[in-house]
């Protein structure tokens, strides 16, 4: 940018002769160039950006601890490179029962990884499950007592004019001369 200031500048100063040409035409390689280089960068996004989608159309959902893992090796691939050197140094002297070890455990790490996803699905739909026969029992009780409830209420109702009954035909009785 400073040097198309610059440029101008001694453009306008000197507008006759061969400075004045010289200047112009520094300006407009200055112009082509920076045009190159934004179409160059718009070019590189647009093919990252186009990477990005795709990767997001492959890859399934990554659990956490395989994202933890990930940041460890984006860590480790941005650590010093003498740093990445004296790592690779070390895992190469390990010995080879060692390195077998490692390889194992990364598969273990792996399997663990898969195993708990699994349970974690079981216990979830178990979990469902359950949870949709209480609701079921709870319904089913709900049912019960209120059909108890109205049989006792119906058996009330029955025992209180049984007992109006009694309670009319005492009276009837007592009043011998008022018969209905």
């Amino acid at each position: 940018m400073a040097a198309k200031k610059k440029a101008r500048r001694t453009a306008q100063r000197s507008s006759k002769g061969k400075k004045a040409k010289t200047v112009k035409r520094k300006v407009a390689v200055a112009k082509a160039k920076r045009k190159v280089a934004v179409k160059r960068k718009v070019a590189v996004k647009r093919k990252v950006a186009a990477k990005r989608k795709v990767a997001k159309a492959r890859e399934p959902a990554r659990s956490a601890t395989a994202r933890r893992v990930a940041a460890v090796r984006a860590a480790a691939k941005k650590a010093p490179a003498r740093t990445r050197a004296a790592v690779r140094k070390a895992v190469r002297q390990l010995p080879k029962p060692a390195q077998k070890a490692m390889k194992q455990a990364g598969k273990n790490i792996k399997q663990a990884q898969k195993d708990i996803s699994k349970a974690v699905g079981a216990a979830t739909k178990q979990a469902k499950k359950t949870a949709e026969q209480a609701g079921s029992m709870v319904a089913s009780a709900q049912a019960s007592a209120e059909k108890q409830a109205t049989s006792v209420i119906d058996q009330a109702k029955d025992l209180a004019s049984k007992v109006s009954e009694t309670v009319q035909s005492a009276v009837g009785n007592l009043m011998p001369g008022e018969k209905g």
